[in-house]
């Protein structure tokens, strides 16, 4: 099978050469930062949640915009999308679309972690 046939799934949830670019080949500190990254995801996670619970569209906004920041920062290309998802959910102020957008990144998290 060749590689643009592949599933999504089987593609990397980072673009290591990209992260390793961003911090100057330093894979000690990419490291720190996918840590830190994977250890501040569940309170954002929990934040996303109560937000959409309780249909605030700014806070979904936010947080979708500094979650979409952050993994790009690392080159985390699934989270980033996903992260953008949620932000134009909240600034369409659609709740259905952040319900899609929570469970993506949920996806997209679990495969980070497994892969880290």
């Amino acid at each position: 099978m060749s590689e643009k046939n592949h599933p999504i799934k089987d593609i990397s949830p980072i673009d290591y050469s990209s992260s390793l670019e961003r911090v100057g080949g330093d894979k000690s500190f990419l490291m720190e930062l996918l840590d830190l990254y994977l250890e501040e995801f569940p309170e954002r996670h929990t934040q996303l949640q109560e937000a959409i619970q309780q249909k605030e569209f700014n806070l979904i906004l936010e947080l979708g915009h500094s979650l979409k920041g952050s993994s790009a920062n690392l080159s985390l290309i699934f989270l980033q999308e996903a992260s953008f998802q949620m932000e134009m959910a909240g600034k369409e102020r659609d709740i259905e679309k952040a319900k899609k957008a929570l469970s993506l990144l949920e996806q997209e998290f679990k495969r980070l972690k497994v892969s880290s």
